[in-house]
């Protein structure tokens, strides 16, 4: 993930941090914080680990790279 994805990520849910302000008490804006964090955190995992692949049975296999 580049850091101009993660900014459009962020960006995309500015209205809503924005929104916040509007709530009537704290707990109904801990609530819609928690609710908004929770779907960009999501998001943001599923950036950063790709598509997910045809078939989700398969295996991949990882090579660690080694300097010997």
């Amino acid at each position: 993930m580049t850091r101009e994805e993660l900014h459009a990520l962020v960006d995309a849910r500015y209205d809503e941090f924005q929104a916040l302000q509007q709530q009537p008490n704290f707990l109904a804006y801990e609530e819609k914080f928690a609710h908004i964090m929770t779907d960009l955190g999501k998001d943001i995992l599923q950036t950063s680990m790709g598509p997910t692949p045809v078939n989700p049975r398969k295996k991949i296999l990882h090579k660690p790279d080694s300097e010997k």
